[in-house]
């Protein structure tokens, strides 16, 4: 691998790390912060992920949804100042079991003020006439908006097991690869070094003057002409 495809290879790794730790963090996020639509509670900011958990208000509107959506709400700011037409995430009492219920108000009583003192609600798929009756102080959101078929997967996310499989195992396998990376780069880094040290401390050659190496040449020819004179002569 050439030093340029290592360094696209190495930018690539890092912007799929970068991605995998942000959508770690916000999936966590988002799964710690909603409790269990089950458990009859909800996140305790201004925003509110409620997943859905039945058909009820599969119905043809264009803010209808079905099981395994997402649903978005948000707390209102008057309870008592809701209109026919919104969608509402109340406590709802089943067999002495408080659970979350999330259903479109038909119907606004109000008192002599006009302020409602209560909403009758009705799933847009339930039969007709199972209405609820709901008091605005046990309103705890009104639908925004909604996502389809995210909600399973937060339901699924919020089992123990699968979070650990599929969030912690790998920012934690993630971590683990970046310190090992890291020791790598710390050793090589080391390794480098000391081979610059080894190469500066290293005995310097001898300083060679060509002035010095002409001068004995010149010398040296001298001399073996003057060997060669005396040798004529004899």
């Amino acid at each position: 691998m050439t030093a340029k495809q290592k360094k696209i290879a190495d930018i690539v790794i890092t912007c799929i790390e970068v991605v995998i730790v942000l959508l770690g963090i916000i999936i966590s996020a988002i799964v710690i912060a909603n409790p269990i639509v089950a458990s009859g509670e909800v996140a305790s900011g201004n925003i509110k992920l409620l997943p859905v958990l039945s058909d009820s208000m599969a119905g043809n509107e264009k803010d209808s949804f079905k099981k395994g959506d997402l649903v978005v709400a948000k707390t209102p700011k008057d309870v008592r100042a809701l209109a026919v037409g919104d969608i509402i995430t109340f406590k709802y009492n089943i067999n002495g079991t408080e659970v979350l219920n999330t259903h479109r108000i038909i119907e606004v009583r109000a008192d002599a003020d006009g302020k409602a003192n209560t909403y009758v609600t009705h799933g847009d798929n339930n039969p007709v006439g199972s209405n609820e009756i709901v008091n605005p102080n046990a309103v705890l959101a009104v639908y925004k908006t909604h996502l389809k078929g995210v909600g399973s997967a937060i339901n699924w996310l919020q089992q123990p097991t699968h979070f650990l499989l599929v969030i912690v195992l790998p920012l934690a396998v993630l971590f683990i690869y970046n310190i090992v990376m890291f020791v790598r780069m710390l050793m090589q880094w080391k390794m480098e070094k000391a081979a610059a040290e080894a190469v500066n401390n290293a005995p310097a050659a001898p300083v060679i003057d060509e002035e010095e190496i002409k001068r004995k040449a010149i010398e040296e020819y001298l001399a073996s002409k003057g060997e060669k004179s005396d040798d004529k002569n004899d």
